[in-house]
């Protein structure tokens, strides 16, 4: 039999660890980008003293582990005499003789707060309980109503048998091997464990892609390029800022898929972006590995961004898509997967050929931009472009009629390879859409440029492992 104060004490720990079931429990546990979610135990801690053995409720246990299916899951082997949950705490002491000496709780709960320096994940409890359960527990509060006591059965049974909760595994992702960063890649996307093993590898990688517009081959050797630049490098950042520039959502969207706030998504996207561009500008090299002298083609493209509000001009119309863009000049070389070249951001009124030449026909040589594409192509080489290139016919091949048919062939495969590279760059919606960051003129221009290089680079590592353009 148990005293009164032992059932108060009993009913009291009920509701602590969720009424009996109904109402959720957080497990503290911690959540940063440091700690790794494993295995815990929650144990009675060694003590001195020892309990009644009539006390049910003595030399018991909660274990707390985490399995296969990446569920968190309380197991009841008895009743504890003290239960302690990270800085939760709730004790029960005794005398010898086995009666209640004191009863006392502690509950210091730790908080975090959602800024740049801490993040947290809310881990939140479900409860399984039985209809026993749950009539015991209205019983009880009808017989508190009416001034009774419950009933010692009631008072003794542990408030769940089970206590499943589905944990959000947001560790930090330290591998960078293919398998692990497709596992959490699609764990952060919203695809449990469960999902990702009914399905093949094939079907998952599409998933992937469909998020971070590339194959996890691919994203392993741009993480480790990164790591070894920047040794801090955080790889759950990383894939956020990627599904950024792939997907482009909004940063409240964006904080409520990874957990963070929109002021910590906004600095680190822009952050990690500089870093993308970064290892994206080393794999741009102009120099080709077999001198030819057709070896290259050379074309403009136009990007969607918001209106220069600060700065209204008619220059920033792009008539194809009548709206304001930014232009850039790629070149890419026609016997290697690599590009070889980029230019911009220019206004879209500057026409190509004046991008190619660094400036007007009429300027002299000396005056125009020595860093353009003219100047960077050796006495003899020349590049494949369309009519917008026409003017520059010792720098710039443009097919025509009394040519060799191979030629034109050859012209026409080699711009269709470089319109597939443009197409390659807008399957990446902050490119495809409408650029939307930036303060003013300069700002925007800044911004698009990072995230030009960025995805360039993303897709030159594409070209690299197993997704190249198509020979011509």
């Amino acid at each position: 039999a148990h005293s009164s104060e032992e059932r108060i004490l009993m009913n009291r720990f009920a509701t602590f660890v969720g009424r009996r079931g109904h109402r959720s429990c957080n497990l503290g546990l911690d959540d940063d980008e440091e700690s790794q979610l494993g295995s815990s135990t929650f144990s009675r801690p060694s003590s001195s003293r020892s309990a009644s053995p009539s006390n049910s409720i003595a030399n018991s246990q909660i274990d707390f582990d985490v399995d296969s299916n990446l569920n968190s899951r309380f197991t009841h082997q008895s009743s504890p005499t003290e239960f302690q949950e990270g800085n939760t705490q709730l004790q029960c002491d005794y005398n010898s003789d086995g009666s209640r000496e004191q009863a006392r709780y502690a509950f210091n709960y730790s908080t975090q707060d959602d800024d740049e320096e801490s993040q947290i994940s809310t881990h939140c409890g479900t409860t399984n309980i039985s209809n026993r359960h749950r009539r015991a527990r209205n019983d009880d509060e009808d017989a508190s109503s009416r001034g009774s006591k419950p009933s010692i059965e009631s008072a003794t049974r542990l408030p769940v048998s089970t206590i499943h909760i589905p944990a959000l595994v947001t560790s930090i992702l330290v591998s960078i091997s293919a398998p692990d960063i497709l596992f959490y890649g699609l764990l952060y996307a919203g695809f449990d464990l469960k999902r990702q093993q009914a399905n093949n590898e094939k079907r998952r990688v599409d998933w992937f892609k469909s998020f971070y517009g590339v194959e996890p081959s691919t994203v392993s050797p741009i993480f480790d390029d990164l790591r070894n630049e920047y040794p801090d490098i955080n790889f759950k950042v990383a894939l956020m800022t990627m599904q950024w520039l792939f997907l482009y959502p909004t940063y409240p969207v964006l904080s409520g898929q990874w957990k963070w706030c929109e002021e910590f998504i906004g600095a680190k996207v822009i952050d990690y972006g500089n870093k993308f561009a970064f290892i994206g500008r080393r794999k741009i090299v102009f120099v080709l590995k077999h001198k030819v002298q057709i070896g290259r083609t050379v074309d403009c493209t136009t990007f969607m961004v918001f209106e220069m509000r600060l700065d209204p001009s008619s220059k920033w119309f792009d008539y194809k898509t009548h709206s304001c863009g930014l232009k850039y000049e790629f070149c890419l070389a026609i016997y290697e997967d690599r590009v070889v070249w980029m230019n911009g951001p220019v206004a879209p009124s500057i026409h190509d050929i004046t991008v190619f030449r660094g400036g007007d026909a009429d300027e002299d040589v000396e005056d125009r931009d020595q860093d353009a594409l003219y100047f960077q192509l050796e006495e003899g080489e020349m590049c494949i472009a369309d009519s917008g290139y026409s003017g520059e016919p010792s720098k710039c091949l443009l097919a025509k009629d009394e040519h060799p048919q191979e030629l034109k062939e050859l012209a026409a495969r080699a711009k269709n390879r470089q319109e597939t590279f443009h197409w390659r760059l807008k399957a990446f919606n902050i490119l495809g859409g409408r650029f939307r960051h930036g303060k003013n003129t300069k700002h925007r221009m800044e911004l698009h440029k990072i995230v030009v290089e960025a995805v360039v680079g993303i897709i030159q590592y594409d070209f690299e492992n197993g997704h190249p353009p198509f020979k011509v």
